[in-house]
């Protein structure tokens, strides 16, 4: 080999890499000029304007952050949804794609029935509305998209009874005791389950059986909301935060089952609503007391040594409060609220106790762990019936499978571990996530 530097590396004719040829003869230093060809104007999307606004509404996105979005004028898109102007296809298929929405939606004649929850539980009546984040709007979307899916598979699924059939009249301990005969769920079915997964599974299990679909949602902070509930008569749905702690959403999952006995579905944080008296929020006080009856009855609580010897002012040590959750199988939270129910500890050490609890939670939070297979998540997203469903549609020829992975979010190589994860024991007893 030489070192001699005038000797560079060239492609061949072939495309093998050359170390030895020649230097090429210099290229004259004028090139010869090129024609261009009239710069054309790209494709325009002859949408329906009113279609533009309404996905861009429907998305809870203002008009001048989607315009920054898009990198376009505010100008722009005022006139592509007064019909002032087109976009391109290119500018369409991004603004289906800022919206969340087919591209086909913006050529409709006029929007289609669209769900919004009817009532915002979040907040006190007295307080401003909170406008749902786009990520939330996106979650009740995709909620009522799938129970169309559902009904339109199975058109004649029957009706609920359960939807509707209690009062805020109705005594939640009372409605608890029957709540769990129908759920068919005793208390020594809720001492076999061996972790908070099993538990979160095992009373999913038992509300799906009763009809209704019980979905997950993601990328919503838990401060926002902590679920939703749809309480149609014909498939009522449960939704719950994916990013909240196990045990809390077991609390919700129960919380929103008793907005369905009311009939009145609605959107939840699960504040600290701990005064009954409160004039604000008596759905939301009669729910939460609930959900604390259905997982931790009253008698099976007081008919522990500790809990009947104790007091209303007896301060309780994280170890006992700790060892009764494991029994319920539920949070620390939810016993000490259900002991100040029962008069077994005070206000002021519930507060004290409960502020250092969040504090600590948001903490723990911020850890990351591992994520489940994608068979895990996606059963746990859109539920078991709803995923069943789905795979017999296409075993059965009547969904493609373009049509089952959209729908399930997946591409078809995990489709046999889904229908393993729906065919395995764990799904009965509880399981992973």
């Amino acid at each position: 080999m030489t070192g001699n530097p005038s000797r560079r590396r060239r492609i061949k004719a072939g495309g093998q890499l050359s170390m030895w040829d020649p230097e090429p003869e210099a290229q004259p230093a004028v090139r010869p000029a090129l024609s261009r060809k009239p710069r054309q104007r790209g494709q325009l999307a002859l949408i329906n304007p009113a279609m533009a606004e309404w996905a861009r509404k429907g998305a809870g996105i203002p008009l001048d952050v989607a315009a920054r979005r898009l990198r376009i004028k505010p100008e722009t898109m005022i006139a592509w949804e007064t019909d002032a102007a087109k976009p391109t296809i290119p500018q369409l298929r991004r603004l289906a794609r800022l919206y969340r929405r087919p591209m086909a939606a913006f050529y409709l004649p006029a929007p289609p029935r669209h769900f919004t929850v009817a009532k915002d539980f979040r907040r006190l009546p007295d307080q401003p509305p909170i406008a749902y984040s786009p990520d939330l709007l996106f979650a009740v979307r995709i909620a009522e998209y799938r129970r169309d899916v559902v009904l339109d598979l199975e058109p004649e699924t029957p009706r609920s009874t359960f939807v509707g059939s209690a009062s805020a009249q109705d005594q939640p301990a009372m409605l608890a005791q029957q709540a769990r005969v129908l759920f068919g769920v005793s208390l020594d079915d809720q001492r076999t389950w061996d972790s908070e997964y099993a538990a979160l599974n095992g009373w999913k299990n038992a509300i799906e059986g009763l009809g209704a679909l019980v979905f997950h949602f993601s990328d919503v902070k838990k401060t926002e909301i902590r679920g939703f509930s749809i309480s149609e008569p014909v498939l009522p749905v449960i939704a719950l935060n994916g990013g909240d702690s196990p045990n809390g959403r077991i609390f919700t999952l129960i919380h929103e089952f008793g907005h369905l006995l009311l009939g009145e579905g609605g959107s939840c944080d699960l504040a600290d609503f701990s005064h009954p008296s409160a004039p604000a929020l008596p759905v939301e006080v009669f729910c939460n007391a609930f959900a604390g009856s259905v997982l931790v009855p009253a008698e099976a609580l007081l008919d522990d040594q500790t809990v009947a010897s104790a007091t209303g002012t007896t301060t309780w040590p994280d170890r006992e409060l700790s060892r009764l959750a494991r029994r319920f199988r539920v949070s620390q939270e939810v016993v000490l609220r259900r002991l100040l129910t029962l008069d077994r500890t005070s206000e002021d050490f519930y507060q004290k106790w409960r502020s250092d609890f969040l504090a600590q939670s948001d903490q723990e939070d911020e850890r990351s762990s591992g994520r489940p297979s994608v068979a895990v998540m996606t059963v746990r997203d859109v539920g078991k019936p709803f995923a069943r469903l789905i795979l017999d549609a296409y075993q059965s020829n009547d969904l493609t499978g373009g049509d089952v992975s959209e729908l399930l979010g997946v591409r078809l190589k995990h489709l046999p571990a889904i229908e393993a994860r729906l065919a395995g024991a764990d799904m009965l007893t509880g399981g992973e996530r």
